[in-house]
């Protein structure tokens, strides 16, 4: 069979060509991928070579695919469709409900072929330039998160997404937890932000607001912002539909501009009424 599923040593493969595609994504996050879905992940080989891969993520009941990548020189053979092909098998033999991913306008149209439809919901990729006199001034007004409130986290992450996605909550905090803050009020916590150094910044993700106020939510990107030293590049990707984002990330300097793609869904619906709510999703990668 050309399709094989993805080990730790193919990582070297999927980063080049990765990197080809000027795509972000580094060995750290494959290896992050790996980790939370060892069996989630496929690479296609023709004549004993590896040409393509594509991931995905599964959590409870839904899978997030996160790349889906054709070496130039292998391209006009139907290898990304044989890929997706192979990929939403496996998928459906696991049982997933829902399976998501994030395309381009032009990239839905082979996505659609499979049963992927637009849920309507539009995600705007953000980056903007944090300059360290910035950060040092900000008052962080958010407590640090402790590995026991990770239940509680998970509970409110699962009302915006619509599943239990608890593992890739614990492993964030796990990876960065001096980067990761919760918003009290009366006792009860009403939003949380996540923080991870990259080799060329910071992302901030997932970050969580219930309570909708602007104020809340400058209060949490403040707190992790905070909390990167020396400040710099810092890329966030929420919905279009949060008509405050605009407003908290316009004090900042934007070093590129923005970048929309549409949510695709095949089966259950997520992130279907709370969208609002939601200021940084986890990744285009991890939902």
């Amino acid at each position: 069979m050309p399709a094989r599923r993805m080990r730790v040593d193919d990582i070297g493969f999927a980063v080049s060509l990765i990197c080809r595609e000027g795509w972000g994504h580094t060995r750290v996050d494959l290896l992050r991928l790996l980790s939370l879905s060892p069996s989630g992940s496929f690479v296609w080989e023709t004549d004993g070579r590896p040409c393509g891969f594509v991931t995905s993520v599964r959590h409870r009941r839904t899978a997030m695919i996160g790349h889906v990548l054709v070496s130039s020189d292998s391209r006009g053979r139907q290898i990304g469709k044989s890929m997706m092909s192979a990929l939403l098998s496996d998928i459906d033999s696991a049982g997933m409900e829902s399976t998501m991913l994030y395309a381009t306008t032009d990239g839905a149209k082979l996505y659609e072929q499979f049963g992927f439809v637009n849920s309507g919901h539009e995600l705007v990729a953000v980056g903007v330039f944090v300059k360290d006199s910035e950060r040092s001034q900000m008052e962080p007004a958010c407590d640090m998160v402790q590995r026991d409130d990770i239940e509680a986290l998970s509970s409110m992450d699962a009302r915006t997404f619509g599943d239990d996605r608890s593992p890739l909550i614990a492993r964030l905090h796990d990876e960065f937890p001096e980067h990761c803050f919760k918003l009290v009020r009366q006792g009860e916590i009403v939003g949380f932000a996540f923080g991870r150094r990259t080799p060329v910044g910071f992302d901030i993700g997932p970050w969580i607001c219930m309570s909708g106020q602007r104020g809340d939510a400058t209060a949490l990107l403040d707190s992790v912002i905070h909390s990167f030293p020396g400040g710099g590049r810092t890329d966030i990707s929420p919905f279009a539909a949060n008509r405050h984002f605009a407003r908290i990330v316009g004090r900042y300097h934007p070093y590129r501009k923005a970048e929309r793609v549409h949510l695709m869904v095949r089966g259950e619906q997520r992130y279907t009424t709370q969208v609002d709510k939601v200021f940084g999703v986890a990744g285009f990668e991890l939902g």
